[in-house]
């Protein structure tokens, strides 16, 4: 087929790396990240090669021809146009100063604002500082090594999580012919303390009750927004990152609606996943106390323009700190006193904040929830021809399958439900 600037732009974003040819070698070279290559395929001496002549829209429609054209006719004549271009003008070199800020832009542009966040932090307190003028073509295998160790001697969770980072990073580079290799790949084959840990723990009844118990003892762990939010999660099957962003303008009557740009999966599709609060869950999502926009406020902080103190939403990471938070003997708090004993993860074999989110779906599925109806209350993104047709938000199912999660925990953990609170509308319930 003739290739045309109509057809080239027309291109959909593919699943799977996939190449058109033209003719006579001219070839484009599609990418799932949307990358668009022009390409030479010839056979030289018995030997199949590849030239890159640019990435498209950069390298326009007539001058990827025009390189065809002249690499054509040096394989006509037995010659090598690969060969020919090293006498072309050298790139300046990339170095990862450039790299990284290429890169936030692409994050800040595709990837959910938390996430975002993240790597941005990520990249500038443990990759520029260490590497900011290398030649990101020159980055090795024992270059990864030699950044990830020295972190993972003594934090394998932070070391893990800036490997995963900076990986991504490389892919970016290599998706777009940047580098030629990336040297995060396997990493955790050279660095064992970094290789993930199983997810596939799920908590049992007894193990719910013993948290429900423990975040209500007298002498609980964390503050009330940490404690509030672990059990919003337990309730809602939500992700722990989008349960501690929850602002209240996100809540209307019975109904709690996530903004695409707060949704792990589907910050390319544009759109929200809505989540039915039950009378257990707005019992703890409580009341609008009016001082911050978010329904569990982090520590405050003071605005520079007009020197007010702000609450942000709570932090991820201070779910997880709390879960495995661990007071042995007691702390000193304040006039000699101390904190009572706390013992790690609760007193329960290791688990984190999304093994509450994976409890609920097994839960789920137990009390006879269709895998199709748990995946829509997950949000988890349909992939293919579903994803793109099957646009039932399912509002009647999450409804009725988390009330009846919601019923049976009460019952599991002994909770009396209260006729007024279960009457509760959603003005008093936010305050309003």
């Amino acid at each position: 087929m003739k290739f045309t600037d109509r057809f080239l732009q027309s291109i959909k974003l593919p699943e799977k790396e996939y190449c058109i040819r033209e003719g006579h070698g001219f070839t484009l070279r599609v990418l799932p990240s949307g990358v668009k290559t022009f390409q030479y395929i010839y056979t030289l001496n018995g030997k199949r090669h590849r030239m890159n002549l640019g990435q498209y829209p950069a390298t326009t429609l007539a001058d990827a021809r025009e390189k065809f054209r002249e690499a054509a006719i040096l394989v006509g004549k037995g010659m090598s146009p690969l060969e020919q271009s090293v006498a072309t003008a050298p790139e300046a070199a990339l170095t990862i100063q450039k790299l990284v800020d290429d890169y936030k832009v692409f994050v800040e542009q595709h990837m959910a604002k938390s996430t975002a966040r993240e790597t941005v932090r990520t990249l500038d307190k443990h990759i520029i500082t260490i590497w900011k003028e290398r030649n990101a073509q020159e980055i090795r295998r024992k270059d990864a090594i030699s950044l990830i160790e020295p972190i993972a001697t003594t934090a394998p969770g932070q070391a893990r999580g800036v490997m995963k980072i900076a990986r991504a990073m490389f892919n970016y580079a290599l998706d777009r012919e940047l580098v030629e290799i990336n040297p995060f790949t396997r990493l955790p084959a050279a660095v064992p303390s970094i290789k993930p840990v199983s997810t596939s723990r799920t908590l049992s009844d007894a193990e719910i009750k013993s948290v429900w118990d423990t975040i209500h003892s007298a002498t609980p762990p964390g503050s009330a927004e940490t404690r509030r939010a672990l059990l919003l999660i337990l309730i809602t099957a939500q992700r722990p990152g989008e349960v501690a962003g929850l602002a209240w303008s996100e809540i209307e009557k019975k109904w709690w609606t996530i903004p695409p740009e707060r949704i792990k999966t589907r910050i390319h599709r544009q759109e929200s996943h809505r989540v039915f609060l039950t009378p257990l869950a707005l019992r703890i999502i409580g009341k609008n106390p009016g001082f911050s926009d978010y329904v569990f406020p982090g520590p405050a902080v003071i605005d520079p323009v007009d020197h007010k103190a702000v609450f942000p939403p709570l932090h991820r990471k201070a779910l997880s700190h709390m879960v495995c938070d661990e007071r042995a003997g007691g702390r000193v708090v304040a006039d000699g006193k101390k904190t009572e004993a706390m013992a790690e993860y609760f007193g329960l074999p290791r688990w984190t904040p999304h093994d509450l989110r994976r409890t609920a779906a097994t839960k789920l599925s137990e009390l006879g929830c269709p895998d199709e109806i748990i995946d829509a209350i997950l949000n988890h993104a349909k992939k293919g021809v579903i994803g793109i047709y099957n646009r039932n938000k399912y509002d009647k199912e999450k409804q009725e399958w988390l009330t009846k999660w919601s019923a049976h925990l009460e019952g599991l953990v002994n909770i009396k439900s209260d006729s007024a609170e279960t009457a509760e509308g959603p003005e008093d319930v936010q305050g309003k």
